[in-house]
């Protein structure tokens, strides 16, 4: 970590240690016996939340997860909705967007064996408690917004608008439609250099995206007598989506040497979900709870390349790809508490995913014939079937120990057919346990151990072609799930309503590494053997009394880990190779996202003008560079100064809150660096290099927006 960081947190650390003195000026934290920390309503009205999403974001210490990773309805993430997971594998923050502020009661910060749950692999959890029809009316919440980004010359607009309401005594309805569209502009420029350093020419692409979307939702709540409870949600959000690319490129003198007029179109694109479930009470101690989802997505996407390569040459290339997959999930569980020492779950899940893709890539010289371009395993349909059985305890061993443990055994078939055709068996056990010892009402310390099998991404199962950026991945049929044996201890310290800090430390034992490997002589996704992983996290939330700010905080999410793999083709130590994690959006607030990276932190800032009715803060997100290991290339993303969110906003009008935000203030460009070597990198002799700034897109971009929330 760079010298600058490690002082900046060395002086966060002394930030905190002297808010400590501070600690006892306010009121005691509203923690129970067992650890669990309750937030009633009252302590979100200083932010003047629209929705639970705004008033989650600002649970001291808690980063909210959706957990995509996990397999099945395992990836349901760290949220929970008056004590029960969502039937849904939509995004956590959206499914909170569409509960209105105003019907949340309160909001319950819970370790994974307080929730009593089948929550594997969540240490702590969130949970929303909703107020009853019959104790509430009908709600209607908004958001309306403006933004422009960076070298778009264009605005782009976000309308939200979701209602609950009462349709019974005893059930309720919350609908949300959203229209949101980004119209933004990326300029990246290269320098392309011999292997002795010289130019040997410049390129520039310009990329100008359009996204224009719809996605409508409903989510239904309903009571039908005291044992049962069921619960249903629908989504449906189709896309309208093109982009516009131009690529020029000339010689070390500045001579002409191509030029490349793109269009791509995405027709047919859209997702859509259907979950729901239902919670039967079978006696005082027992309860049986049933789970389906079916999900499917779609996107036909047509690329069209016009080439021109100077002096005289013309081609017409165009890139068809043809995609739709699905979900199917069936999930019962059955809980029976069978002593106040223990909560005994025991279920089983079957799960149906499919894949199912075409790529056709055709040349055309000017005036010539059609030529077909091969490509292997560019017709594929995947699919998997799953079935799993899990038991699990929950041990209350005395009022400070709490032990959870279970035992999940999973079976399943993957087929493949089309240009390669393969069917494989998969069979594992994954057993965990986690101990949580409450040191204090305010102090709690938790220790855990799971055997944890990824999902696997059925997309990697067939080929894809960046023409863009010269760059072919071959479909792997013969990819297997990531596994590994993860440790993870935890202490959680508590002494004041909005003071929290958890300090984590975590070791990962990581069998068949997902990365890059070689098949026939190209890239492919695969896996590349043993390799670990060793982290620290770290999550904190505290006023600023003691500096003589009562009515500022400071929360920061901080990570530092390092993995170590074998590579594959220089047989040298070096750590993961990963995709390209974002760490938030262009009109949205930044994320913690860190994938495999060496490190990465969220600083947030936040100060109430109570006697303005109004508020500001500022946002600093910082993340280490990554790399990416190919057959003959290895590429380097480095970005020089870290994301910098600034926002004021006020509440004169009450219930709105009109908001003026920048994003990515100091729009610093990301560098990325291609070394192609001779042969392959395990030659070590370098052929040329492209060094490329990458100005706009997701990341390096500046965003100005105007918005305006409330609720009726």
């Amino acid at each position: 970590m760079a010298k600058w960081a490690r002082h900046a947190a060395s002086g966060l650390v002394l930030a905190w240690i002297a808010a400590g003195a501070a600690w006892a000026q306010e009121a005691p934290a509203a923690a129970g016996p067992d650890g669990a920390a309750t937030f009633p309503a009252a302590f979100f009205a200083p932010y003047n939340p629209v929705t639970a999403a705004d008033m989650v974001a600002r649970v001291p210490g808690f980063e909210l997860r959706d957990g995509d990773e996990r397999r099945g309805f395992a990836s349901a993430g760290n949220l929970l909705i008056n004590g029960e997971r969502p039937s849904s594998k939509t995004s956590a923050a959206e499914l909170l967007k569409r509960i209105p502020a105003n019907t949340v009661t309160r909001i319950e910060l819970l370790s994974g064996a307080q929730a009593g749950l089948d929550v594997r692999g969540q240490s702590q959890l969130v949970n929303v408690i909703v107020a009853r029809s019959a104790q509430r009316t009908a709600a209607t919440t908004y958001s309306l917004g403006l933004r422009h980004l960076q070298y778009s010359n264009r605005v782009g607009w976000l309308v939200q608008a979701s209602r609950s309401f009462q349709i019974a005594p005893n059930a309720d309805l919350a609908v949300d439609v959203q229209f949101p569209n980004l119209l933004g502009r990326g300029d990246s420029r290269d320098v392309l250099l011999s292997n002795t350093g010289a130019v040997t020419g410049a390129r520039r692409v310009l990329g100008k995206p359009e996204n224009i979307g719809v996605q409508a939702s409903a989510s239904l709540r309903w009571r039908p007598g005291p044992d049962d409870r069921v619960n249903a949600n629908i989504q449906l959000a189709p896309n309208f989506n093109l982009l516009e690319t131009v690529q020029a490129e000339v010689t070390g003198a500045g001579a002409p040497r191509s030029l490349l007029v793109g269009h791509t179109d995405y027709d047919n694109n859209y997702t859509a979900e259907l979950g729901a479930d239902w919670d039967h009470q079978v006696s005082r101690t027992m309860s049986l709870k049933l789970v389906g989802l079916l999900s499917n997505g779609s996107v036909d996407q047509r690329d069209v390349f016009e080439i021109q390569t100077f002096p005289s040459s013309f081609l017409t290339r165009t890139q068809t790809r043809e995609t739709r997959n699905g979900e199917r999930i069936l999930r019962a569980r059955l809980k029976w508490t069978a002593s106040s020492a223990h909560t005994l779950e025991f279920g089983a899940e079957g799960a149906f995913n499919y894949r199912d893709t075409t790529l056709d890539i055709v040349n055309q010289p000017r005036g010539g014939a059609l030529v077909r371009v091969p490509l292997a395993v560019s017709n594929a349909r995947v699919e998997e079937t799953r079935g799993e059985v899990f038991a699990s305890d929950i041990w209350t061993l005395s009022p400070a120990w709490t032990l959870e443990y279970g035992l999940n055994v999973e079976a399943s078939r993957i087929t493949q057919s089309g240009d390669q055709r393969k069917e494989r068996s998969f069979r594992y056990v994954k057993p965990r346990a986690t101990a949580t010892h409450v040191l204090s009402p305010s102090s709690t310390l938790r220790f855990s151990l799971t055997r944890d099998v990824a999902q696997l991404d059925f997309a990697e199962f067939s080929s894809t072609v960046d023409f863009i950026n010269a760059a072919t991945t071959q479909g792997n049929p013969n990819l297997v799930p990531e596994k590994a044996w993860k440790a993870r201890a935890e202490w959680e310290q508590r002494l004041a309503p909005r003071t929290a800090l958890t300090i984590a430390a975590f070791a990962d034992r990581v069998d068949d590494v997902h990365d890059l490997v070689e098949i026939a002589g190209q890239d492919a996704f695969g896996n590349i053997g043993r390799g670990r992983r060793l982290g620290v996290e770290v999550r904190g939330a505290t006023p600023l009394t003691v500096l003589g700010l009562p009515n500022a905080e400071l929360r920061v999410t901080a990570l530092w880990q390092q993995t170590r793999v074998t590579d594959p083709i220089t047989g040298d130590k070096r750590s993961f190779s990963v995709p390209l994690e974002r760490q938030g959006t262009p009109g949205g607030s930044p994320t913690f996202n860190t994938g495999n990276k060496d490190w990465a932190y969220v600083v947030t800032y936040r100060h109430n003008l109570p006697e303005l009715k109004a508020s500001w803060g500022a946002s600093v997100v910082g993340w280490s560079g990554r790399e990416e290991y190919r057959r003959v290339e290895a590429i380097t993303y480095r970005r020089p100064a870290p994301r910098l969110d600034l926002f004021v906003e006020t509440t004169q009008i009450k219930p709105v809150t009109a908001r003026l935000f920048v994003n990515n203030l100091l729009s610093p460009d990301e560098t990325r660096t291609r070394t192609f070597y001779q042969g392959s990198r395990a030659s070590g002799a370098v052929q040329r290099v492209e060094v490329r700034d990458a100005r706009g897109g997701p990341e390096g971009v500046r965003t100005v927006g105007f918005q305006v929330s409330g609720r009726f």
